[in-house]
């Protein structure tokens, strides 16, 4: 799942996922609002979210606010294997500022290449097979 506002971004990001090696079905939001009650929405429909792309800064809700309403959500991340967030900038603070979530995975400098896709996704895979 990707929520991030930039078309571009998620133009690149969705040609990726198609040119990976792996069967990947997505879902992109460009507005935060409905990224977060896809979330919620996912809880109440049993189903699993494996990854969620984060962008930062967008408008109405940024990366950070989606993450505080989801906390306070608390069983919608539940569901959720791995969140990592994005930046087409990288500032200090956002990268410190990660690391307060224990929910997060990381933080990605836009944009996302290939070989870090392929990294997240073995990561995920291996996770559900139990492999540490």
């Amino acid at each position: 799942m990707v929520i991030d506002d930039d078309d571009i971004n998620n133009f690149l990001l969705g040609h990726l996922l198609k040119k990976s090696d792996y069967l990947v079905e997505s879902t992109m939001f460009t507005d935060p609002v409905l990224g977060f009650d896809y979330i919620t929405n996912s809880r109440t429909e049993n189903k699993e979210v494996d990854l969620i792309l984060l962008d930062i800064n967008m408008p109405q809700m940024t990366g950070w606010d989606v993450l505080n309403e989801l906390r306070i959500e608390g069983h919608s991340l539940q569901k959720v294997k791995k969140i990592y967030m994005l930046s087409s900038s990288v500032h200090n603070a956002d990268m410190e500022k990660a690391k307060e979530y224990p929910e997060v995975s990381g933080f990605i400098s836009k944009p996302i290449t290939i070989n870090f896709l392929s990294k997240i996704f073995l990561e995920i895979i291996d996770s559900k097979q139990g492999v540490s």
